[in-house]
């Protein structure tokens, strides 16, 4: 495309200050935005006018803060491509991702066996500390901890960890001012690399240490960088930085983006000197600052821009933001009530009052307001009041009382809903032995039955009798391993949860208890034995203790529910509606407070001289303004004199007290003027679009499983072998790493295997040699695929290289995202003469595969037509042929990759996105189907159809007829 074209399309689509920050060349662009400025936006367009310009998609890296800002992100690049006069399927050759996953990406480039490393977050950290802690020693440090909590040290050690990593200290340099703390440390980063785990600060500085050491495996894996962008610059911490810097060395130009009045993760090591001090660092540097908000009325940008300019002064960058006020109601109030009763009644009758209300988008459609276009934002919702309770309960308390969906986004709150209380009660019921009839009968009748109305007594008390016997048979018996996934899934089958129609907003609740025992089983290796279940039970019953997080950011699609949450939650996000509650003197701001950490000062101190760990009130300032841009047309403050069980009068915040503006009103009785109703609908967020092809093909079979994994965020029980898919297919990358150009013998690949073999859900024998195990038969095993697949396809290793790449496909309405596993053919001079798509399965095909129906065919083809469709469109190479490999009995099978069979791969994509945003989530039961799924013991099986008469296409398969529709059309029929 002609700059000149793309040069108007910029000039339409943008304004003046976004059109100059997106085609400015300079060598560092630093771009301020304020909250609602537009800057996804900005940094879509200029991507586009990269790309136009002849730019190479592979040379673009552009990071995100979180997962799902990065998939707005890229269906926004997506379209603005598309109105550059450009192909979107450009989109999938760049780098658009959080930091820590680029990183983790080029980890497996550098060395293939990093592919297979599960990835620890923040709450699976701590698991994996609690599931270790005798190998690694803690008890040596517990008596630091106050009342020498077990949980506080497995927290503070946690911590360490990551300040250690995300300050780019030594090990060396905690060891010599902490031996003990240095030792545990280190025996966590042995213990880390062997059991094959790495968490998100240890792939940031490994990958940044590498870069600054020149390791040749890293510049290969970031040779073609060229562009490199940074969102939310302001909380990037040092390590990042580092990456950051390293990468620049590299690239051609830098262009960041943020807000430092933003800057709320201090606290957690994020740096606001990086984007205060850019021009110090970069002379040279252009500079724009995106002033306009989109968001906001006039009210609410000038008094959030007056406040934090009136306290921090010259510590911030002045933007002078401005706004335009929109059309219809519009309010902001600033409210002080007597007591917290009377505050909380006050919030949840104002929602009721607004709910429906007609409100105006900026595409200039109308639309009533549902509770899901509410937040209520609080500094803390755990910490308790004077009486005990946590500080959200007045305000969840009063929405239930007005049958007001809410959902609540805090650490341990899933556990104030009833139905999941009594999941961890009927596992603490089974912490001490297996318990009595007349006890299971109290346990149910007192906590199932109440919440789980379709329970079923004889179906409790069975499971209980079983699972009792399972834990806790005695040592010198044989026992079956315990997979506490399958005990919640036992137990939901028994309360009757197919039976029951509990509102999304309750099953997402239990999705969550789901998810935290996945995290469990994930670190670790097999629950077998009493004293081990018991861990589980402490943990379930400190999970708030502990500092896990139980909110939703992993799952697809939020409830239609008021948002309760703390600023920290919502960040990035917007509402129509929002109030911000509980603000009084000592409250919010919060009190200054110290740094409290293990990791010894004098190892972090350039840390601590920024504000960094500690509770500064610089911070709360900029917290509270975050808070106030949150709000889109209707904004609340309010606070309370009287607390809960307190005993002195409350002052105002002095927060508070500095927001100042004409239209805002003291007044808790006036209603915003000028309401309308209009029917309720709820607003579609684009964060929510399903983007991995894994997610397309749970709805094309099964849109109620879908809804189960996605929607509410149910985990499925973890089977014994599970982890041995992954573990032969690094081995494959392995092979042809380490075999670029040469063809492995047989002993070669076998060998690789077992060097590169590891499950982690089933444990070594302590005998290998005279009593090998399920783990040794598996290792063999695994050995045996990679000699048979080096020695019947030693084509595809002589002048050829297979690598896996990941891929973005852009559809209608979403962006899909996957890894494709290439074999390329190659000329003496390395150039590309043919591509194949080969999707590896570790898979037995019988023996005739193509007619095997255990081989879901309909799946297996379309991955590869997505595949071929990622190759041709993506990649840039032609895809003539695809394939899958099944690795087991190490059989081919050709899969149609032509025009016409990837236009229906494509279409069938499409499809399913268009249902799933419409909330269409039938369940589509077939006896076959339903046998094998992973939540059949959790849905009713009922036959139901789709709300739209349309259907995808048939999906082209190797086998007669040679097309198929998707199982959710083609295996559908009533379940007995």
């Amino acid at each position: 495309m002609p700059t000149s074209s793309i040069d108007a399309v910029l000039r339409q689509k943008l304004t003046p200050e976004q059109y100059q920050a997106a085609v400015d060349p300079a060598k560092e662009v630093l771009t301020l935005a304020c909250a609602g400025s537009g800057k996804s936006r900005t940094l879509a367009y200029r991507i586009a006018r990269l790309l136009a310009e002849g730019e190479d998609p592979k040379s673009i890296v552009a990071f995100t803060f979180t997962e799902k800002a990065a998939e707005a992100i890229k269906l926004r690049v997506a379209k603005a491509l598309e109105a550059a006069g450009l192909q979107p399927t450009a989109v999938g050759a760049m780098y658009l991702g959080t930091i820590h996953a680029f990183c983790q990406l080029k980890l497996g480039e550098m060395d293939a066996t990093y592919r297979q490393f599960d990835v620890l977050d923040e709450n699976r950290l701590k698991l994996f500390l609690i599931s270790r802690y005798p190998q690694l020693r803690l008890d040596q440090l517990r008596l630091r901890a106050a009342n020498r909590s077990f949980f506080r040290t497995i927290k503070e050690v946690a911590d360490a960890w990551k300040t250690m990593n995300d300050e780019v200290v030594s090990l060396a340099d905690v060891q010599a001012q902490d031996r003990s703390l240095g030792e545990v440390l280190g025996a966590l980063q042995d213990r880390l690399r062997q059991d094959e785990y790495i968490d998100f600060s240890l792939m940031i500085r490994t990958v940044a240490d590498a870069l600054r050491a020149s390791e040749a495996s890293a510049e290969r894996a970031v040779a073609k960088l060229k562009h490199l962008m940074v969102d939310e610059y302001q909380d990037i911490n040092p390590a990042q930085e580092v990456l950051i810097q390293e990468l620049h060395k590299r690239s051609s130009t830098l262009f960041v983006v943020g807000d430092d009045d933003q800057a709320i993760y201090a606290w957690r090591g994020a740096d606001v000197s990086n984007i205060i001090d850019f021009g110090n660092r970069y002379p040279a540097c252009s500079r724009y600052t995106l002033a306009k908000n989109f968001r906001s009325t006039k009210a609410i940008v000038a008094a959030a821009d007056g406040f934090v300019a009136g306290v921090l002064g010259a510590m911030r960058i002045s933007k002078l933001p401005q706004a335009d006020d929109p059309s219809g109601p519009r309010h902001f109030g600033n409210h002080w009530f007597p007591d917290r009763q009377s505050e909380a009644a006050w919030v949840a009758d104002r929602i009721a009052a607004l709910l429906g209300t007609a409100y105006l988008e900026s595409d200039s459609t109308v639309r009533g307001l549902t509770p899901g276009d509410f937040a209520v934002l609080m500094r803390s919702t755990r910490q308790p009041e004077s009486d005990g309770t946590p500080r959200h309960v007045a305000f969840t308390a009063a929405l239930a009382t007005r049958n007001i969906t809410f959902s609540l986004e805090s650490g341990g709150g899933v556990f104030d809903r009833n139905q999941v209380a009594v999941l961890r009660d009927t596992f603490l019921l089974l912490r001490s032995g297996s318990p009595t009839r007349e006890q299971a009968q109290s346990h149910f009748d007192t906590l199932v039955s109440p919440v789980f109305p379709n329970a079923d007594f004889n179906e409790f008390a069975q499971v209980l009798s079983e699972w009792g016997r399972r834990i806790h048979e005695p040592i010198d018996i044989t026992r079956r391993r315990v997979y506490p996934q399958q005990l919640v899934h036992d137990l939901l089958e028994a309360f009757g949860l197919g039976r029951t129609n509990f509102e999304p907003v309750v099953m997402r609740d239990i999705g969550i208890f789901s998810r935290i025992i996945q995290d469990v089983e994930a670190v670790y290796v097999s629950i077998d034995s009493a004293r081990r279940f018991q861990d589980i039970c402490n943990f379930l019953e400190n999970v708030a203790d502990s500092g896990y997080d139980t909110s939703t950011d992993d799952v697809l699609r939020r409830p239609d529910a008021v948002t309760v949450a703390t600023v920290h939650k919502v960040k990035g996000l917007e509402f129509p509606v929002v109030f911000v509650v509980d603000v009084e003197g000592e409250r919010f701001p919060g009190r200054r407070r110290s740094y409290e950490g293990w990791l010894p000062p004098a190892v972090i101190q350039n840390a601590l001289n920024r504000g960094a760990y500690q509770g500064t009130p610089e911070e709360e300032a900029r917290l509270f303004y975050t808070a106030i841009t949150r709000a889109e047309r209707f904004f609340y403050v309010s606070g309370a004199e009287n607390l809960p069980g307190g005993r002195k009068r409350r002052k105002p915040s002095q927060f508070t007290l500095r927001l100042d503006h004409p239209e805002i009103t003291a007044d808790p009785a006036q209603l915003p003027p000028g309401l309308t109703q209009s029917a309720r609908v709820p607003r579609i967020d684009e964060a929510v679009i399903p983007t991995s092809f894994s997610e397309i093909r749970y709805y094309l079979s099964c849109p109620r499983n879908y809804q189960f994994r996605k929607s509410f965020g149910f985990s499925p029980p973890i089977p014994e072998m599970f982890g041995f898919g992954m573990t032969v297919h690094t081995a494959v990358g392995k092979l042809h790493e380490t075999f670029p150009s040469t063809v492995p013998s047989g002993r070669e690949a076998e060998d690789l295997a077992k060097d590169v073999f590891h499950l982690k859900h089933m444990p070594p024998s302590r005998d290998p040699v005279n009593r090998p195990g399920g783990y040794e038969r598996a290792k063999e095993s695994a050995g045996q695929i990679l000699r048979t697949y080096a020695e019947s396809y030693r084509e595809d290793f002589a002048r050829n290289r297979q690598v896996e790449v990941r891929f973005e496909i852009p559809v209608e309405q979403a962006v899909i995202t996957g890894t494709i596993d290439l074999l390329l053919k190659l000329d003496p001079e390395d150039r590309i003469l043919d591509a194949r798509v080969i999707d590896f399965k570790a898979m037995e095909g019988g023996r005739d595969p193509e007619t095997n129906e255990e081989l879901q065919w309909t799946e297996l083809a379309l991955q590869v037509q997505l595949y071929a469709r990622a190759a041709n469109d993506v990649l840039g190479e032609n895809a003539r042929t695809g394939a899958v490999h099944l690795l087991k009995d190490n059989q081919r099978v050709d899969v149609p990759v032509g025009d016409e069979a990837v236009r229906s791969a494509v279409e069938n994509v499409e499809w399913a996105v268009n249902r799933i945003l419409a909330g269409d989530f039938p369940m589509r039961p077939h006896p076959k189907k339903c046998e094998n799924c992973d939540f059949r013991l959790l849905c009713a099986k009922e036959s139901q159809s789709f709300s739209s008469a349309t259907q995808p296409p048939p999906i082209q398969i190797p086998r007669p007829p040679r097309q198929q529709l998707a199982r959710a059309f083609s295996e559908f029929a009533p379940v007995p």
